[in-house]
């Protein structure tokens, strides 16, 4: 798990896009990691309780505008 942490320190960012049980909350700050859990807090000021076992991946968040992100674009 610490090792984990020190791995996510070389990312060099202080937000992450974290994917848990295939939802991802995009453009979140990594508050706490304890006993297993991690304390995320996302863009609107909300904590989540996330269960690092549940957890799939972490990495960098791309600096757009939260929300701004287009889906299903047809030409």
């Amino acid at each position: 798990l610490t090792y984990m942490l020190d791995l996510l320190k070389k990312l060099n960012t202080e937000i992450y896009d974290v994917v848990c049980s295939k939802k991802v909350y995009y453009n979140v700050k990594i508050l706490e990691v304890k006993d297993g859990f991690m304390l995320i807090e996302t863009k609107k000021e909300d904590k989540i309780l996330l269960n690092l076992g549940l957890v799939s991946s972490i990495s960098a968040g791309k600096d757009i505008a939260f929300g701004t992100i287009p889906k299903n674009i047809r030409l």
